[in-house]
């Protein structure tokens, strides 16, 4: 799943990083104010202001909430970083391993899974090589973006109507399966393997691969929530 450099085409690389940071920008926005709360305080209103006019104003402030949130993103990531480093065999010399973006979701809300597993993808493609450089906006965009802001939404409209373990088994194979086409369509576009060859292999595979992802999120979220609660 993790794309390597070399395989996209360098417009397609640079306007999916540019994206990603966009989308990782506003999810960063978003929990900056979740984290923490204006803080009035009183400042001059300017400087030789003859009036002396005092003007109030305010600082955020980390709050003691945004604190556990912090906390919880830290050890949500090691989790998903930890469950990563287990591949499981599927056929033919090809392997899987978690993604854990609607685990992290599950748990974190959109905007925090979606930057705890870019911050992930980030570590394993600058200290393990897991995923390249040049492609790290088309797998931030891919397994981030994809596999955990938009499958969160879609877990949240189907916990409506299903029991919530329906709903986290059949988005997390969604997310997969997403994360599957959408790099396909990337490598396909690129023009480094032709498009009906790389989205009939990778969809093939990880329709597998999705059942595996839906079993290991629903047992990690069942003990995280238990351990949690020790």
């Amino acid at each position: 799943m993790h794309i390597p450099d070399g395989f996209l085409n360098p417009k397609y690389s640079s306007g999916l990083l540019g994206l990603a940071l966009g989308v990782l920008g506003y999810c960063f926005g978003k929990v900056m104010k979740a984290v923490t709360a204006v803080v009035p305080q009183r400042v001059m209103a300017a400087a030789g202001n003859a009036l002396g006019n005092i003007q109030m104003g305010g600082k955020r402030v980390l709050t003691q909430m945004g604190e556990g949130k912090i906390h919880t993103m830290g050890v949500v990531a090691a989790w998903v970083f930890s469950a990563q480093m287990f591949n499981f065999p599927i056929n033919s010399g090809t392997s899987g391993h978690l993604i854990g973006g609607v685990f992290a979701s599950v748990l974190l809300g959109p905007f925090a899974g979606t930057i705890v597993i870019a911050v992930v993808l980030l570590i394993q493609s600058l200290l393990f090589a897991d995923g390249g450089i040049m492609a790290l906006g088309a797998n931030i965009i891919n397994m981030a973006v994809l596999g955990s802001l938009v499958s969160y939404y879609i877990f949240s409209g189907l916990k409506r109507i299903v029991p919530e373990t329906l709903a986290i088994v059949f988005t997390s194979w969604l997310s997969v399966m997403m994360a599957a086409f959408a790099c396909s369509l990337e490598i396909g576009l690129s023009g480094t393997i032709s498009l009906p060859s790389v989205t009939t292999a990778m969809m093939r595979v990880h329709s597998i691969i999705g059942v595996a992802e839906a079993l290991i999120t629903l047992l990690l979220l069942k003990i995280y929530r238990k351990s949690d609660q020790s």
